[in-house]
Formats: structure tokens, C-alpha cells, sequence
């Protein structure tokens, strides 16, 4: 039996909700996108046909939700190209090929929508509120990426160009020749209500390489070029990224050689040599950088604590609305139906 994947599909960044459910849509073969509001049950059902998965001892990607790590957004198998995944905001998916590829499951047809409308007052008011609370987690985040992009002006400047290009040439010459092609693209770790959220015990390679970075320095200049040069070389890639500045490569999988941030047992270790005449001057600003963003960033997790408090109450008019009988039904009928 294979061993389940933990992995986020999505994280709350610097610029808002950031999401690669686009390339997970387009890897599949098979798409089932579920449509239904807060509280219907999606995910429930989405971790129902894991666990179907898993008992016929595959392995299953589960993508859990940033906004409520202990919920999943998405299902994935790979030996059966299937994926579910939910299409409600703010990872609103819609179908490719309808019919021929992908379907829609409307879990909304479980809902008493005249009982809904009557408290629409309620309804209306908290989606508003959850609104305004994430744009403020987002505002502090936006403070953070700042704080850490200060620091990284500073190893700028003292890493010379020659070292620079020295280590990059240590990571190249480590990428693997390969032919399997094919790309994945998702977050280890998320910004969410109980803090980051991260499952690292994924970072498996038969080669691993660490980038001993101090706090700031950007891994995305190291890891472009090594991207870029597996991409060259058809390998399969598997592209993590960094859950605060979500279009940054934070960690990166080149056919068995893993390039990471993190520090596994047994890794080679590569940490840029910099001139620290240069960073010894700096060495108040880069403790108020980091100060700075321990602070925004705890805020922002109270915020999105907040978000995620507004959210269990709208959730509870949903709750109050469904017919738990019908969902049964449907929940059976796609379990039944499962490729």
C-alpha cells in the first residue's frame, strides 16, 4: 500500500489567496468539481473517496484548505488520473471539456434554499465580514513579505556575483538527465488559522540538497536556474512553493534529486558564501526586519483565526439547511460510480 500525500493546493500570500488548481485541473484525466456552499459537505465526500482510494492501496494526494487546514480542497489519485476538487471561491473552477473529461457535482441540491433566503440579513452580513477579515490577514502579510524582502537587499549586496554563479553551478551540475517529463505545482506549507501549516515528511529524493539560507535571502533566484535546466531535460518536477510570496519556489523535485529550504537528515548542505563585512553593519536592521515580521505575521494568523470563527457560524445556517438524507445518497452514488 502507498503511502498517502499531504500537500496544499493554495496558500493565504502576501497578494492575497494565492492557488495552482488550474494545473491540478489540467493533469488529471478525470474531473469531478464540486459546487455547493460553506457546510455542505464537499469535503467530507472528497475525503470519502480517499479513503476508497487508499483501501485499493493507492496513493492519494490529499490538498487540504488553507483557510481550514483540518478540510481538504482537493483529492487526487494518480494511478487513476482522478481528481475531485471543490470550485467555490476563492478557487472557483469550472469544466474543461464538459461531459468528455470533466463533470460538476452540485451538492447545492441538498440545500433548503427558501429556508436561506429568510435569513439572507445574516447570511449576507457574515460573508461580508469573513471578506473583510482575510483582506486584513492579507494587509499584514503584505507587511511581512516587505520585512523579508529588506533582508534579502542586504545578502544581495554582499553576495558577490562570482560566488552567486559558483553555487548556482554546484546546483546544476546535481540535476539529473531524464525523459519522463510532466509538472506539479503546489505549497508544503500554508499560512492559516493555526499558524503555517507544513508536512515536509513529503520531501523525498534519493539526492537531497539543502540551501542553508539565512532568514530573507530569496531560494527562488537559486532555484530558477535549476528549473529551468530540468525543463531542458524533460524530468518530472514537482514545484513547492514559498507559502508567503506564492509564486516563489521555495522547494523543488528534479526527477530523484530533491532541492529544498528545509534541512533533511542526510542532506548536502549549500549555503552561499557572503562577505559579512557587508552584513555586520546591517545587523540592527535585519533584527528589526525579523521582529517586524514575526510580528505581522502573528496578526495576520489572528485574523485569519477570526475569518475562520465567522466561518464556523455561517456554516451552522448551511449545516441547519441541508438534507443530510439526500447527500447520503449522492455520497453513496459517486462512491459507487468511483473509476
Amino acid at each position: 500500500m502507498e503511502t498517502a500525500m499531504h500537500l496544499f493546493s493554495g496558500s493565504n500570500t502576501a497578494e492575497g489567496f494565492c492557488g495552482y488548481f488550474n494545473e491540478l485541473q489540467m493533469m488529471a484525466g478525470r474531473t469531478v468539481i464540486i459546487k455547493g456552499g460553506p457546510g455542505v459537505g464537499k469535503s467530507t465526500l472528497m475525503k470519502k473517496v480517499g479513503a476508497h482510494y487508499e483501501e485499493e492501496g493507492l496513493q492519494v494526494h490529499y490538498y487540504h484548505c488553507s483557510g481550514d487546514p483540518d478540510s481538504v480542497d482537493a483529492v487526487y489519485v494518480p494511478r487513476r488520473s482522478y481528481l475531485m476538487v471543490d470550485g467555490t471561491a476563492p478557487h472557483t473552477l469550472d469544466p474543461v471539456r464538459p461531459g468528455a473529461r470533466d463533470g460538476i457535482l452540485n451538492l447545492g441540491v441538498c440545500l433548503n434554499e427558501g429556508l436561506l433566503a429568510q435569513q439572507y440579513t445574516e447570511v449576507s452580513g457574515l460573508f461580508r465580514d469573513i471578506s473583510h477579515t482575510y483582506a486584513r490577514a492579507y494587509r499584514y502579510l503584505k507587511a511581512a513579505a516587505a520585512m523579508r524582502q529588506d533582508a534579502d537587499a542586504v545578502y544581495r549586496s554582499a553576495l558577490e556575483a562570482d560566488k552567486r554563479r559558483q553555487m548556482e553551478n554546484e546546483l546544476l551540475a546535481l540535476v539529473p538527465q531524464g525523459d519522463a517529463g510532466g509538472e506539479q505545482h503546489a505549497f508544503l506549507q500554508a499560512i492559516t488559522w493555526k499558524g503555517v501549516v507544513q508536512y515536509p515528511q513529503w520531501l523525498d529524493g534519493k539526492t537531497m540538497v539543502s540551501l542553508q539560507l539565512p532568514f530573507g535571502m530569496d531560494a527562488d533566484d537559486f532555484l530558477q536556474p535549476v528549473l529551468h535546466l530540468a525543463r531542458q531535460r524533460r524530468l518530472a518536477i514537482r514545484c513547492w512553493y514559498d507559502p508567503l510570496e506564492g509564486r516563489k519556489l521555495n522547494h523543488l523535485q528534479a526527477g530523484d534529486v530533491l532541492f529544498t529550504t528545509a534541512c533533511p537528515k542526510g542532506s548536502r548542505i549549500l549555503s552561499p558564501e557572503m562577505k559579512q563585512e557587508e552584513i555586520t553593519p546591517s545587523s540592527s536592521r535585519l533584527s528589526f526586519d525579523r521582529a517586524v515580521y514575526d510580528l505581522c505575521l502573528h496578526q495576520a494568523v489572528e485574523a485569519l483565526a477570526e475569518a475562520k470563527a465567522g466561518h464556523d457560524r455561517l456554516e451552522r445556517y448551511y449545516i441547519d439547511a441541508m438534507d443530510f438524507g439526500r447527500l447520503q445518497a449522492i455520497t453513496q452514488e459517486v462512491l459507487e460510480e468511483l473509476p
